[in-house]
């Protein structure tokens, strides 16, 4: 024998408001509080994840371009919450998404060339630092950014393997340096405003 309480516990069914005795079937509740910047996010989220796959395929120049499209969105949805609010789920999204930027820069870097002992060393240090710095971003309110954005360092890494494939392949393992100075840039004490 279940309560009304009981019943409507499960989520599927939204409780009578003011004695009226109405029911409101309740099914994808987790999605009723996105907001419009999280479209964005979301979107961003589907490019990195794309960028992933045509690494992956070897078509580096879609790859990078969707890097490059997530930076962009990163910064429209930030915009865009800061003008019309931002969801309750927005920030833990927007992390997620930044988090994943920074991981298929490091697979771009990869597959465009940086490969070896210290590719994975760094690799492993830019998502150790990516982690670190938005867990502290969530954590912490800041009025600024506290080290290199996520993003920014993903997409300036990217663009520096990218232009290391085509133009200077005989030196392309060196460019693994750019990647630890992505890792120490991220977690550094460097202060910067918001855009």
């Amino acid at each position: 024998m279940g309560s009304q309480g009981d019943k409507n516990s499960h989520g599927f069914e939204q409780p009578a408001e003011n004695g009226v005795s109405h029911k409101k079937i309740l099914i994808f509740k987790q999605l009723r509080v996105l907001r419009w910047p999280d479209f964005l996010t979301l979107l961003g989220l589907l490019c990195v994840s794309f960028s992933v796959y045509f690494s992956f395929k070897g078509l580096l120049g879609i790859a990078y371009v969707l890097i490059l499209m997530q930076f962009l969105l990163d910064y429209f949805d930030g915009k865009l919450a800061r003008a019309i609010g931002g969801g309750v789920l927005g920030v833990y999204l927007d992390s997620f998404t930044d988090f994943m930027a920074v991981a298929s820069s490091v697979v771009f870097g990869w597959f465009a060339g940086i490969n070896g002992t210290a590719m994975l060393i760094a690799g492993f240090l830019n998502v150790g630092a990516a982690s670190i710095r938005l867990a502290y971003f969530t954590s912490y309110k800041q009025k600024g950014f506290t080290g290199v954005p996520t993003v920014l360092a993903a997409s300036a890494v990217s663009t520096i393997a990218f232009l290391g494939y085509f133009f200077a392949q005989a030196y392309l393992a060196w460019f693994v340096i750019f990647y630890f100075i992505s890792a120490i840039a991220m977690i550094s004490d460097l202060r910067l405003k918001k855009l």
